[in-house]
């Protein structure tokens, strides 16, 4: 059960991430950098350092 709440949890991130990240049209006076380049990988990454955390708990 618990781990259905994890993967409930992850789906709903990576869909509102991916949402989120669908712009409604296409503008020209938009800068093509990123504001903080990197960041999902650290999400990422300390998602993977919780869980690891969690197991070895067990």
């Amino acid at each position: 059960m618990k781990n259905n709440k994890y993967l409930v949890l992850a789906v709903f991130i990576l869909v509102g991430t991916i949402a989120h990240a669908q712009a409604p049209g296409f503008v020209d006076d938009v800068e093509d950098t990123a504001p903080i380049p990197g960041l999902l990988l650290a999400v990422c990454a300390a998602i993977g350092i919780g869980v690891a955390k969690l197991r070895a708990k067990k």
